[in-house]
């Protein structure tokens, strides 16, 4: 919507959103296509695979959508040791199936954390920090 208001093309704007999806599709399968050069700076499955998993050394890595090489910048971008098997899923189970509590569980909690802390500084970097 606010790319509409700004004045950019509907048509336009439905492409791009239709390219994005299709591309999201790709990297959600399990394609072993190598893109070559491209790899550094397009995503690819392989990289947003680990973005999935919960295995230690992969968490909070990979954020990046169509693009990988911004995860290369930052250092966020890490790849799968070969041999080593990708865990997926939460690093701590889940306590409830209630819809609300999966939807909003995660910011209950950190709330509850950001209460907690002894100063507003200390809460506010609880807020900025990796999970």
């Amino acid at each position: 919507m606010p790319v509409l208001l700004a004045g950019f093309d509907l048509k336009l704007v439905l492409v791009i959103l239709s390219v994005d999806l299709q591309y999201q599709f790709f990297l959600h399968t399990d394609a072993r296509v190598p893109l070559g050069p491209l790899e550094w700076v397009l995503n690819t499955p392989a990289h947003h695979r680990v973005h999935h998993a919960c295995n230690g050394p992969y968490l909070d890595r990979n954020y990046g959508g169509m693009l990988i090489i911004f995860d290369r910048m930052f250092g966020t971008f890490v790849e799968a040791r070969p041999g080593e098997t990708l865990r997926y899923g939460l690093v701590h189970p889940l306590q409830s199936n209630a819809t609300l509590e999966l939807a909003f569980g995660g910011w209950r909690q950190l709330f509850a954390d950001m209460r907690r802390a002894p100063t507003i500084g200390s809460a506010l970097r609880l807020a900025a920090s990796r999970p």
